[in-house]
């Protein structure tokens, strides 16, 4: 996540600015309006493509899902590969995502086509969340800093109170697929204001490597226990599809505490605990 030493890679004087940082907070503003608002209109959305209300609970969870399980990886991944090239990865995985959601058909291909766009939209939090934040502390400093953290936690958490009126005001008077069209709006505009922001990462450190056992098997843990909780009834509880799911999962955890406890460079640091 983010380091203490912050190390530009261009510019070592480099001062942030307000076009920067709303690009910045578009971005997150972006994230809001399908992450939150979804699941206000999601009756809207299943009633219009004819999706079963399981699927479309999945549909809502599944962002979430996706997203808070990647953050911590993005976020020490954008530290290596440069913070600013992650948050511009992340703006592509909301366009793409929202567009995916927003165009969705009806029929057939209805459930794919959303449950794929929202694990988009899940991604694009992942990226930009960490990485935008760990902007704001390398190349802002003082006052300036804390008014800058001030206005990205304002997009950050104010946007999940706009986003539902303004999903709520779409749904009813415009469309649903509209709150999608204008993520991707935001996050066109707000990638086109990171334009020229010099590159930024972390002070290597050696023998630093990724833990991909437990970032594996986190994963597979985390959306087999959604899985379990969230269909295990309409799987049936005791049949061998739930029961199967459920001892993956459990081993997957078993497996991640395990190495966790052996690996220096674990994905979760279980010292903290």
């Amino acid at each position: 996540m983010v380091s203490t030493s912050q190390v530009p890679t261009q510019k070592d004087n480099f001062k942030g600015n307000d076009r920067i940082l709303f690009g910045m907070i578009f971005g997150v503003l972006a994230f809001w309006l399908f992450a939150q608002t979804t699941l206000n209109i999601a009756p809207v959305m299943a009633s219009e493509l004819g999706i079963e209300t399981n699927i479309m609970n999945i549909a809502v969870s599944i962002t979430a899902l996706f997203s808070g399980i990647f953050i911590v990886i993005f976020g020490n991944l954008a530290d290596r590969w440069g913070r600013v090239r992650t948050v511009k990865l992340g703006f592509i995985f909301s366009i793409a995502g929202s567009l995916l959601v927003g165009l969705t058909p009806q029929g057939a291909l209805a459930e794919t086509v959303l449950i794929i766009g929202r694990i988009l939209q899940g991604l694009s939090g992942a990226f930009i969340m960490p990485a935008s934040l760990a902007l704001v502390k390398a190349y802002w400093d003082g006052a300036e800093r804390q008014r800058a953290i001030s206005l990205w936690s304002m997009g950050s958490w104010g946007g999940s109170g706009f986003a539902a009126l303004f999903g709520g005001l779409m749904a009813a008077n415009i469309g649903w697929r509209w709150t999608f069209f204008g993520a991707v709006i935001l996050s066109i505009i707000g990638l086109f204001m990171m334009r020229g922001t010099p590159e930024s990462k972390a002070e290597s450190q050696e023998n630093q490597g990724l833990d991909w056992t437990g970032i594996i098997t986190f994963m597979i843990m985390m959306v087999g226990f959604q899985i379990y909780a969230t269909q295990g009834g309409n799987f049936g509880w005791t049949s061998p599809m739930t029961l199967g799911i459920l001892a993956i999962s459990i081993i997957s955890t078993l497996i991640f505490i395990q190495m966790g406890k052996k690996n220096p460079n674990a994905y979760i640091d279980f010292k903290l605990f």
